[in-house]
């Protein structure tokens, strides 16, 4: 029997033995290179920088979950390798689907939501003697790991798949030395290896590490013990899983290794805990040195952890690495919810347990002084890390507010609640209200998947809630009920051909070849030339028919058998076109993409005696005028992208719209909203880069390509297509200006936009920014008409002073001028019109200062003069009043009180309008009443009518003597019209009852 003394002392000898052989260096960065050196140097191998962890072109994962992702189009044969060895470091993140970390970090001391995987790759090169060799060498040799510590496994083969033992991997290990009771057969959960539910997979062997090695634990493999831990993974790609869960063998054989960098480093460190190595003790040291107040980490796990302080550092350590990793690499919280859940959990230890505000955001430093030398991009990204930080706590302090109080009244009533974090899971509240409406016995499948889909609580969260209201969860009923809707998801997503469709598909009528969309050059003489095209016509369908023929002027589509047309993609519009026939013009006025099938719609100008046929044969050309139009637009909202990104930093593309005339950008701003100033800036450089004649090229690249290069702005959540990408680039000398994949159409030249501006911003929600632009005529008209009206405000400006003493004339010009901006359909560049409607707001702010005349003063000259003479947008006849107040439109409040005060004796309507908002009021004197002239009525069959609002009545008055029209914002465009009609309907009411 083996006492624990002689444990111990074993385990310090194999220690020494380790040392003795390992370089007195062993830091994480030292064994990360010789990783490297050894592949790359000594075995060849070439270096293939880690892809970023957001994935590009592979929509089955969220994440990238491990190295061989960015390789999986190699692995199927749809790409060829450029190398058919390589080896890299690549970043990792599990946090979902078949590979989720996250539940168990902080509880061991091996799992983490982001890691590091030291990798090497054959490409049909070698396969399983020379990989095994390799990784045998490599463990033994260089790192000088003890023989008998280590265990390997292989896959034991699957009857259902018809997959026989693997055998052959077993005879290599016992060729190398291997031990047989140390060689371990394992099924498909151990030893057959998958990326996701579908895609490239194949038997694996792995390698185990025994940390305390004084006996065979073989019996204890995959236990999920902390000192026996699997440590690289050699996949054999052979197959694929296809969607129906079936196995398919792939045309070439490739290898696929993977070895966890952190576990690694606490073998060669002699730590049984990563978290105890230099990976990430650089990081609790911080955390310990910015805590001062705290106690420091002791490394305890399970109850001895009685308090959760020390899971505590582990999870923020873990998370800040990962959260890092993921803003570096371009991953917006907006975008996705998981990394804004990991966030708020670390705002959460950062407020409760370790009580130190920004916390979260001088970590991020730390880990990208550790690993920015690595992954230079973390360097290169760094205040784009602290700005997403920023507006993500400063957001989480907002909800914290909002939320704490109402979550406050609902644990008050179950004590349990407290322990569940309303901010890490917000819908926690009204999905905790709705169940309490329920009162259920039991959270079943049926509403734990409610709370999933329509609260969007995690199972882990609905777990903790189930047992906070002492409610009994099956979470195996949720997970088939995911499965359910899993299916359903993909039978709607699947696109059911109409019958139109399907009839094409039945009489096997080739697809639209639109490879011409692209063919189109610049002349010499700076003019673009746009090839025409030969075409046929396959089909004709009006009225979603097919027909033979169709005559003149009749609205149809044609199926052609090819185009040059764009059709709507990238949020870029559809061109327009004609079809020359010989004695025919079709006009195409859109066209429209479905299933590779692209219908030119449009109208047939020919002859009334003419027919245009099926198998018909004419020309196609692009409307020249409106295709270059929408490029000079796509091009420039590249620019402003672009141009953004490089002024406000940390900024997301959510959606855009090109069309001949405008565009649209919605971009989220993560920080300061933009300013006039930052207005005009943005149009100074863009209007800069297109004065410097700039070329705009196109390059086709594949996804393997894309992940070389730097600067590449992409839409988060974005698919883009794995061979046949377009990256437009535009370059000043070696400067990146723009970099971006898009399947759109572009001038070649920035000087092709000539000029550029935005003319309307508005902002969507906290962070969202819409911002709408011209280019060329447009830009400069609207250059031109802000140039105008910039002159009238200035010249307003000059005579202030001159008419001070006339402050209703002064007041009545801004609000001319004001209407004359804001309702205008006139282009206007955004930043004149914002400067002048805030020099015309000085204007009224200082015929107030200067003129010291008062709100009431205002009011009681208007209404006398009303009383006195018959004013315009006035009906009167001194028997009673109906009046459009003009001062309220540069007042910022209206005491209608006051103006109707004046009128006693007579019947008295008042209308005002300031800051979009009409009210109304009503007054008729008691001898005036009758049953059907009260002013309740005569305000319901007029203005309220007209501008659908509704009566108030005044307290302590009869609705028949006084009553008030409810404020109804009403949109200045509408506002002239509207008046208009509220005042002849006031007019027709008294003519009938007065």
């Amino acid at each position: 029997m083996i006492t624990t003394t002689s444990k111990t002392i074993i385990r310090q000898h194999v220690t020494r033995n380790i040392c003795k052989y390992v370089n007195s260096d062993r830091s994480a960065r030292v064994i990360r290179q010789k990783f490297l050196d050894y592949f790359l140097k000594d075995c060849n191998h070439q270096f293939i920088r880690s892809s970023p962890v957001v994935p590009y072109c592979d929509p089955s994962v969220a994440f990238v979950n491990a190295g061989m992702n960015q390789f999986k189009n190699i692995f199927v044969g749809n790409q060829e390798p450029k190398f058919s060895k390589v080896a890299n470091s690549q970043k990792c993140i599990r946090v979902g689907g078949k590979h989720n970390d996250l539940n168990v970090v902080g509880t061991d001391g091996y799992h983490h939501t982001f890691f590091e995987m030291l990798g090497n790759w054959s490409f049909g090169d070698y396969f399983k003697t020379e990989a095994c060799e390799l990784a045998w060498k490599l463990l033994l040799d260089v790192y000088k790991l003890p023989s008998d510590r280590l265990y390997v496994t292989y896959f034991e083969g699957d009857e259902k798949l018809e997959l026989e033992e693997d055998l052959e991997t077993k005879e290599i290990w016992q060729s190398l030395g291997v031990r047989p009771d140390r060689i371990i057969p394992f099924g498909l959960n151990e030893n057959f290896w998958e990326m996701g539910a579908t895609g490239p997979c194949g038997p694996c062997t792995e390698i185990h590490y025994d940390h305390i090695g004084f006996e065979n634990r073989s019996n204890l493999l995959n236990k999920g013990l902390f000192d026996l831990t699997e440590l690289w993974n050699i996949v054999f790609i052979e197959y694929n899983r296809n969607i129906d869960g079936s196995i398919s063998v792939l045309p070439n054989k490739h290898v696929d290794t993977g070895m966890g960098f952190e576990r690694l480093t606490a073998i060669l460190q002699d730590k049984n805990s990563n978290y105890d190595t230099d990976t990430f003790t650089y990081l609790i040291e911080a955390i310990e040195k910015n805590c001062p107040h705290l106690e420091k980490y002791k490394g305890l796990y399970g109850e001895k952890d009685w308090n959760n302080l020390d899971t505590s550092y582990r999870i923020l350590a873990d998370h800040l690495r990962m959260i890092t990793t993921c803003l570096a690499d371009g991953m917006v919280p907006e975008q996705n919810q998981k990394l804004r859940r990991i966030m708020r959990k670390c705002f959460s230890l950062s407020t409760n347990v370790f009580q130190k505000d920004g916390l979260v955001k001088e970590l991020s430093n730390y880990v990208v002084d550790n690993l920015g030398h690595v992954y230079p991009e973390m360097e290169r990204n760094i205040s784009q890390i602290h700005q997403i930080i920023d507006y993500e706590e400063e957001v989480y302090k907002d909800l914290q507010k909002s939320a704490e109080s109402e979550w406050g009244e609902l644990v008050k009533g179950n004590e349990k609640l407290k322990h569940l974090d309303v901010l890490e899971a917000p819908s926690l509240i009204p999905a905790y209200k709705d169940l309490m409406k329920l009162k259920p016995k039991e959270i079943n499948g049926e509403i734990a998947f409610k709370l999933y889909d329509t609260f969007g609580l995690d199972p882990s969260v609905i777990e903790k809630l189930a047992m906070s209201i002492n409610l009994p969860f099956d979470k195996k009923q949720l997970m088939i009920e995911l499965e359910i809707a899993k299916k359903k998801s993909k039978q709607k997503s699947e696109i059911r051909m109409n019958d139109l469709l399907h009839q094409f598909a039945l009489e096997s009528i080739p697809k639209t070849c639109d490879n011409s969309k692209y063919n189109y050059r610049k002349l010499e003489n700076n003019n673009y030339e746009f090839e025409p095209l030969k075409v046929k016509v396959l089909r004709i369908i009006h009225h979603n028919e097919v027909v033979r023929k169709i005559g003149s002027d009749t609205f149809c589509s044609l199926l052609l058998d090819k185009t040059n047309l764009y059709s709507e993609a990238g949020g870029q519009a559809s061109d327009k076109g004609i079809i020359q026939f010989d004695k025919a013009i079709f006009d195409v006025t859109e066209t429209e993409k479905l299933n590779s099938y692209i219908l030119h719609k449009g109208f047939l100008k020919c002859k009334s005696t003419y027919n245009l046929c099926v198998d018909s044969v004419g020309t196609l050309l692009v409307d020249k005028e409106n295709r270059i139009s929408i490029m000079k637009n796509h091009t420039a909202t590249h620019l402003l992208n672009s141009v953004l990104k490089q002024l406000k930093g940390a900024t997301c593309q959510k959606s855009s719209k090109v069309t001949e005339n405008f565009f649209n950008l919605d971009i989220a701003i993560f920080g300061p909203k933009l300013t006039i100033t930052d207005i005009e800036e943005i149009e100074y450089k863009i209007n800069s880069i297109i004065s410097k004649k700039l070329d705009v090229e196109t390059m086709i690249i594949d996804s393997q390509k894309l992940l070389e290069y730097d600067d590449i702005i992409t839409v988060p959540g974005e698919i883009y297509p794995e061979e046949n990408l377009r990256l437009v680039e535009i370059k000043e000398k070696d400067r990146v200006i723009s970099r971006e994949p898009c399947c759109g159409t572009h001038v070649t030249n920035t000087s092709d936009i000539e000029h550029f501006s935005l003319v309307k911003m508005k902002y969507l929600g906290r962070s969202t920014v819409s911002l709408n632009g011209v280019t060329g005529h447009n830009s400069k008209m609207a250059t031109e008409n802000g140039s105008e009206i910039s002159d009238e405000v200035n010249m307003l400006k000059k005579t202030v002073s001159e008419n001070i003493d006339k402050p209703d004339v002064l007041n009545i010009a801004v609000a001319s001028l004001r209407s004359k901006i804001i309702a205008s359909e006139t282009l206007l560049p955004v930043y004149i019109k914002q400067k002048c409607l805030k020099d015309l707001d000085d204007i009224s702010k200082q015929v107030k200062t200067i003129a010291k005349v008062t709100l009431n003063e205002f009011i009681d000259m208007e209404m006398q003069n009303v009383l006195d003479s018959k004013v315009q947008t006035t009906y009167s006849n001194k028997k009673y009043i109906i009046h459009y107040l003009r001062t309220s439109m540069i007042l910022e409040t209206v005491p209608l009180q006051r103006a109707t005060k004046m009128c006693k004796n007579i019947p008295v309507m008042v209308i005002s309008y300031t800051d979009n908002v009409v009210q109304a009021r009503c007054c008729v004197p008691k001898k005036f009443c009758t049953e059907n002239f009260t002013a309740d009525k005569w305000l319901q069959e007029s203005a309220v009518k007209v501008f659908e609002g509704c009566i108030t009545n005044v307290k302590g008055q009869s609705e028949k003597l006084v009553c008030n029209m409810k404020p109804k914002r009403v949109n200045i465009q509408d506002w002239d019209y509207l008046l208009k009609h509220s005042m002849q309907a006031a007019q027709e009411f008294v003519d009938k009852y007065l």
